[in-house]
């Protein structure tokens, strides 16, 4: 089965990362209950320099079922409190 992978590092400044990791949280939360979740971890950089310090890996059944969790309001209103910068895009695997 073909399943997305969304990588998706973010920025945080330094001061900031309780803050994100509860935004994140809230959001995690929200996405686990739609359908095609599958799982997601959320990474911290072991250098405080990082310019991407967090980075989300999350798994879902499929792009569409991705972009409609994505599309709902109750998850823009989420998404709109994450005052960070992020840079999403969805993989799928071709090795291991």
């Amino acid at each position: 089965m073909n399943h997305a992978t969304l990588i998706n590092p973010f920025e945080v400044p330094v001061g900031k990362e309780d803050e994100f990791v509860e935004r994140w949280n809230q959001a995690a939360q929200y996405l686990r209950q739609r359908d095609g979740f599958i799982s997601t971890r959320l990474h911290q950089s072991l250098d405080p320099h990082a310019p991407f310090r967090f980075v989300n890996v999350a798994v879902w059944e499929s792009a569409e079922q991705f972009q409609q969790a994505m599309s709902t309001s109750k998850f823009q209103a989420l998404a709109g409190e994450m005052s960070f910068s992020s840079h999403p895009a969805l993989y799928r695997v071709i090795g291991e």
